[in-house]
């Protein structure tokens, strides 16, 4: 009889699109890393008694990073975007878990930019809802995305950027 082995991966994927008025001017399809921070999390939800987080936030970053799986919360490696219109950063509002994937499909996160960032690199779910933080107690970088098929330039005031999320786990058997 053969022995065999199973092992859990997660993985995200991302759609992230740049309208201006009714228009779709360019489209991001990407699927990235979880950083170890996230997936320890999710173990500790599941596993050990951990603290669970009920609600996550989308943000956006400006420079040419590419994650790493140590990229945490407090030390991302990239600059986040903060040049939009909403006070705080928009919730990822997910639909719910279905057949090993939780998606924001029916909900997208929106950021309705005020010129400031006419470029951006990738982006990240996080848990804490304050632009620009780095330094909320116990907060978690989840997945993040950089664009590997090229940023997304020439934005302008009031362009929406809108962002899906899609996490996934599967069987690695």
């Amino acid at each position: 009889m053969k022995n065999s082995h199973q092992k859990i991966v997660i993985g995200s994927r991302w759609v992230v699109q740049h309208w201006r008025g009714d228009k779709m001017l360019a489209e991001r399809i990407e699927e990235n890393l979880c950083p170890d921070e996230f997936i320890n999390h999710v173990l500790d939800a599941s596993l050990s008694g951990g603290t669970p987080i009920t609600a996550w936030y989308v943000l956006l970053f400006s420079d040419d990073h590419t994650p790493v799986a140590t990229d945490t919360y407090a030390s991302p490696g990239f600059t986040e975007s903060d040049g939009y219109d909403e006070s705080t950063r928009p919730a990822w509002s997910e639909d719910g878990v279905s057949g090993k994937s939780i998606s924001n499909t029916s909900s997208k996160a929106e950021f309705t930019m005020d010129g400031t960032d006419a470029t951006i690199y990738g982006a990240a779910l996080v848990s804490d809802d304050t632009k620009g933080d780095q330094a909320a107690s116990g907060a978690i970088l989840g997945p993040v995305v950089q664009f590997t098929g090229g940023a997304v330039t020439g934005i302008s005031d009031d362009d929406v950027i809108k962002v899906f999320v899609t996490v996934t786990g599967a069987d690695d058997a």
